[in-house]
């Protein structure tokens, strides 16, 4: 019989698990001394990270020859670092969920520090680093869960919050895999002291270049912290400070609608519309503020004058348009509609428009009719999409207008999609009256004309 010396090197790390833990089910020493030893080994152990950081750090040394047979050029193998921090991520959220945070804090901000590296060849998502953001979200969320254990010394977590700090200085970041200004937040705030996190955010804020809606989230940070921790005095004077960032002025907009306080909130409101205005900033978003103000308190007339404000900077909106419509005595709707139409530059797309789709709810096909043949809007696309409304009404007219543009486009293109496109056409004429004859008259003339396109011969067989 073979010893075992001869046979352990043939054995798959799975015939090994497989007989231990067959074994430690049999056997009670054997269970006892096993999970003693596994335990010293993976929990109790200082040490019980270095192996798989080691995984990680072979694996990012491995590089491959993307060159040719003239040229060698050599860059990271990314399928290798994939694999590897995928399997060393699943262990050190066992090693986490088993008690051993600090292992896989160590492990978590071991990936960062190798993904922070000037010699490190970075290629573009066709060639296989496409998944690289999604695995440092994920390391991101480890590191944070880790950092806030109490079983991890404040020393250590203050140590990795320093390298969290000098990288989010590095510029190798701007590579923009991994959002390292908000993970140091949220390591900060799961492992610090709130005096700790209010001087870090300080410092943030002090940043040079910073963007104002990165400026906004850390004020926004440091007033919920002052708040929480009741130091109203310094609250308030930090939002005076930064009241003039659109993102802290509607929070306190938002904080004074809670509190009822409708008048506060309009007044934020229309101080923020007048920043916005000397900035020459939109000020949409200020409006539809006010307007909901104003629907809270049931204040009829300024909701119609915001919602005719709105509709107007839209260029047309079905949402204003329906709530108008609610609000307007029943008897003055017409006339306010077409006022409001005339007063708007109406948005209007190659396939639709919302003129025409305020037309068909108001079942005005005269309008509905003359938009159509308005040269803006005369396409097979808006026929398709309206022409059916007025099936009633104009069937003769938009057919004969229906037979002019197919027959134009037959002349103009060819090929599979645009011969489909006629199909889908005709298609459409179906809905008018007489339509099935129109179809079939144009379909012979198409027979006629085109008999050497069978392409377009077989889209139109049905007719």
């Amino acid at each position: 019989m073979k010893q075992i010396n001869d046979l352990m090197p043939l054995a798959t790390l799975e015939d090994l698990r497989t007989f231990c833990q067959d074994y430690a089910r049999k056997d009670k020493k054997f269970n006892k001394e096993l999970t003693k030893f596994l335990n010293e080994r993976f929990i109790e152990d200082e040490d019980s990270a270095a192996d798989f950081i080691a995984r990680l750090e072979d694996a990012f040394g491995e590089e491959k020859n993307i060159g040719d047979r003239w040229h060698s050029y050599y860059v990271t193998d990314w399928d290798e670092v994939y694999s590897v921090s995928t399997d060393v991520l699943k262990d050190a959220r066992r090693l986490l969920d088993m008690g051993n945070a600090s292992a896989a804090l160590q492990i978590a901000m071991r990936m960062f520090e190798l993904t922070d590296t000037e010699d490190l060849n970075y290629v573009d998502e066709d060639d296989g680093d496409w998944w690289l953001t999604d695995t440092l979200e994920n390391y991101g969320k480890l590191l944070v869960e880790s950092i806030a254990a109490d079983s991890v010394p404040q020393e250590e977590k203050d140590e990795v919050i320093d390298k969290l700090k000098k990288m989010v200085k590095s510029e190798i970041w701007n590579f923009g895999y991994c959002d390292m200004s908000r993970l140091l937040q949220e390591a900060s705030a799961a492992s610090q002291s709130d005096d700790a996190m209010l001087r870090l955010l300080d410092e943030m804020i002090s940043k040079p270049g910073l963007y104002d809606s990165d400026r906004a989230e850390y004020a926004l940070r440091k007033i919920g912290i002052l708040e929480r921790n009741g130091r109203a005095d310094e609250a308030k004077k930090a939002i005076k400070q930064y009241l003039y960032l659109p993102e802290v002025r509607k929070s306190e907009v938002g904080k004074a609608v809670e509190r009822k306080n409708y008048t506060e909130a309009v007044r934020l409101i229309k101080d923020g519309q007048k920043i916005a205005v000397d900035n020459n900033r939109n000020t949409r978003e200020w409006k539809e503020l006010e307007l909901d103000v104003y629907r809270r308190t049931n204040d009829k007339a300024k909701q119609i004058e915001l919602c005719r404000e709105l509709f107007v900077l839209d260029r047309g909106s079905m949402d204003y348009y329906y709530e108008l419509k609610k609000l307007i005595d029943a008897k003055e709707w017409k006339a306010f509609l077409a006022k409001l139409l005339s007063e708007t530059d109406m948005q209007a797309w190659y396939s639709s428009c919302i003129e025409a789709d305020i037309y068909v709810e108001e079942q005005d096909s005269e309008r509905l009719f003359a938009l159509l043949m308005d040269a803006k809007h005369h396409t097979l696309d808006m026929f398709d999409k309206y022409a059916h409304y007025l099936k009633s009404t104009h069937s003769d007219e938009l057919l004969a207008e229906y037979i002019s543009m197919v027959k134009d486009y037959a002349t103009r293109n060819m090929g599979a999609k645009h011969y489909s496109r006629i199909r889908q056409a005709m298609e459409a004429m179906l809905k008018l009256n007489n339509g099935k004859a129109a179809a079939h008259q144009l379909a012979e003339r198409f027979r006629d004309v085109y008999r050497r396109r069978p392409s377009l011969m077989a889209e139109i067989s049905k007719f």
